[in-house]
């Protein structure tokens, strides 16, 4: 809400925020949404299926990912970056090693957990088209060319590998491939 609050503030009536998903707190920010009387601003979509979620990021200028620095977020990938990558959008996150790491220059990074420089990283690419078009086509390369599942399979297959190499056999073709995951995976349970 301070984001919306944050714009609002400032005069400007071209931001919308759409908060996809659910989760423990959706009842508390929609009230507090309209206690601020931001609902002309926030729309909450609740539950969002993928078809949906495609829909709302084909219109999108910018991909928010406002995950704070809490001792988990710097080690964790979000899937709605990558989302935003693999449909060209820009994204502004707070400064955390996996989102750095797994963005690149896709992103516009704030100091993390400072909300006002967060706000003035989404306005920074609100009011230049070409960095977010630059910004959109370096993330959609990136997830092409070094994050689709025919790359990132192999890396992930090398861990598992190296963790478990009795799951790995040599078949007649001399190819490794995995015996039976997922009853290795509930033996180890």
């Amino acid at each position: 809400m301070a984001l919306s609050t944050h714009f609002t503030q400032r005069g400007r009536q071209d931001v919308a925020l759409v908060l996809m998903g659910d989760g423990d707190h959706a009842a508390t920010l929609r009230s507090l949404a309209h206690e601020l009387e931001l609902d002309s601003y926030v729309n909450f979509t609740g539950w969002t299926e993928s078809k949906d979620i495609v829909r709302y990021l084909t219109v999108a200028d910018v991909g928010l990912s406002p995950d704070p620095q809490n001792g988990l977020n710097e080690f964790s990938t979000m899937i709605k970056t990558m989302e935003y990558m693999a449909m060209g959008k820009p994204v502004v996150a707070f400064d955390l090693a996996e989102t750095r790491l797994s963005a690149q220059a896709a992103a516009l990074y704030a100091t993390p957990n400072l909300v006002q420089d967060f706000a003035d990283k989404i306005e920074t690419l609100l009011d230049n088209e070409e960095l977010r078009r630059k910004l959109g086509d370096y993330g959609r390369k990136r997830i092409k060319e070094k994050l689709h599942w025919e790359v990132s399979k192999e890396h992930l297959l090398l861990v598992y590998k190296r963790l478990f190499p009795e799951w790995f056999e040599i078949d007649d073709t001399g190819v490794q491939a995995v015996t039976s995951v997922e009853e290795k995976i509930s033996i180890h349970r």
